[in-house]
């Protein structure tokens, strides 16, 4: 069991009333920002002036003016902002009720960064500070909500035209959903019936989808994920070897050396070491 006051739990949204949220980039954070967390919502940063810098799971970015960063539940983020400025809209999955036809999954996006011309960064800031405007009223009306939700809603859809994915091609949604589920549900599902009860999908349609809009397998996918989770774990630094076995449901320890081994070539404590 996990010894008392180590906790992993994603950090949440600091208004747990509100599906939107938009601060400065230098607001207050609720969190350890010294450290890397992980979050339950998802985080457009939006860079409008000076330097920083931040870590998206295992990668570096530089933040520099005119940068757009897109960020998902349960990666690992931690940002040093430096002399930079801009906005932060975060957002909970539950807001894509109200935003259609764009979906969450279309947030996955392999590379987070951003880097438009000059003209759209301006026209997609000016959407954000709109939605900053609405918000900072005393009082916001059904409608004016609304309102935030479409600006909110032409700035997704705006990225993913950026960056459109792979897996976004006409009857392949299926492997898009697949993948925004993978990193919801690794902890507990590890099996590709168990995907495909929540997709309302058969194992073959799965599987078929998955080879021809990624080249793999759903049960590849399905440890694809599976590794990178006990890499993110591992990177944060709070849980030895053997909570990270139990956090993922692993039923011994020697399976979960055996998982990382075969597809790492390293032991654990050899990953984990690589990792920092």
């Amino acid at each position: 069991m996990r010894p008392e006051g180590i906790s992993i739990n994603p950090v949440t949204l600091p208004h747990p009333n509100k599906l939107l949220v938009i601060e400065p980039l230098d607001y207050p954070n609720p969190y350890d920002f010294h450290h890397p967390h992980r979050h339950d919502y998802f985080e457009i940063i939006m860079v409008n002036g000076g330097k920083g810098s931040q870590h998206i799971d295992f990668s570096h970015h530089a933040i520099e003016q005119g940068q757009l960063f897109a960020i998902y539940p349960g990666q690992v983020h931690l940002m040093q902002r430096g002399s930079a400025t801009g906005l932060l809209i975060q957002f909970r999955k539950d807001i894509f009720e109200f935003i259609n036809p764009v979906k969450h999954y279309h947030l996955y996006f392999r590379e987070p960064g951003f880097t438009p011309d000059p003209a759209t960064f301006e026209h997609l800031y000016s959407l954000a500070l709109q939605i900053k405007e609405l918000f900072g009223k005393d009082s916001l009306s059904p409608l004016a909500t609304y309102k935030a939700y479409s600006y909110l809603q032409i700035l997704l859809i705006s990225l993913t035209e950026l960056k459109p994915q792979k897996t976004s091609d006409p009857g392949n949604h299926t492997v898009s959903q697949f993948l925004s589920l993978l990193p919801q549900h690794i902890r507990t599902h590890k099996k590709v019936s168990e995907y495909c009860g929540l997709l309302s999908c058969s194992p073959d349609k799965l599987n078929q989808c998955c080879k021809s809009g990624l080249g793999k397998t759903a049960l590849e996918l399905i440890h694809e994920e599976m590794l990178l989770e006990i890499r993110r774990l591992l990177l944060m630094g709070r849980l030895s070897l053997k909570e990270v076995a139990y956090e993922l449901n692993f039923d011994s320890q020697a399976n979960f050396n055996g998982f990382i081994k075969s597809r790492t070539g390293l032991t654990p404590s050899e990953l984990q070491a690589s990792l920092h």
